[in-house]
């Protein structure tokens, strides 16, 4: 009996541990998949005029939160750094120090758009003010 009752218990503490181990390995499976299968980055591609024009780096100014020095793409093919105005809507060359302004509804209209930052629901634009 004491052998049959040793037989049930080692099964069971098996199969329990067997069960946990499962449990705990699961997460860090699925997240295994997600690492491996998720693309290495991400671009921010769009089309313009035919152009395929994507954003290879991005970083605001700390000093003047309106600038963005960014690198672009045309058709897979590395542009220089340019310095995005998005306050007075110019692009500057980086290696020259050309001042060219923005054209209406191109790259640097694109570029600044997806830097806004999007505002919260719950702000109100103004707030209420009752006379008595």
């Amino acid at each position: 009996m004491a052998f049959l009752k040793s037989l049930f218990v080692d099964k069971f503490l098996s199969v329990w541990w067997a069960v946990v181990t499962l449990l705990l390995a699961l997460p860090f499976a699925v997240w295994l998949f997600n690492v491996a299968a998720a693309p290495a980055q991400a671009n921010n591609c769009r089309t313009f005029t035919g152009h395929q024009v994507c954003i290879q780096d991005i970083r605001r100014s700390a000093k003047s939160y309106w600038e963005y020095r960014t690198v672009v793409s045309i058709d897979d093919v590395k542009q220089p750094l340019e310095l995005y105005n998005c306050r007075d809507r110019t692009r500057i060359l980086a290696s020259d120090g050309t001042i060219v302004p923005f054209l209406t509804g191109k790259t640097g209209d694109w570029v600044c758009s997806l830097t806004t930052p999007t505002r919260s629901k719950r702000i109100r634009e103004r707030g209420e003010i009752t006379i008595r």
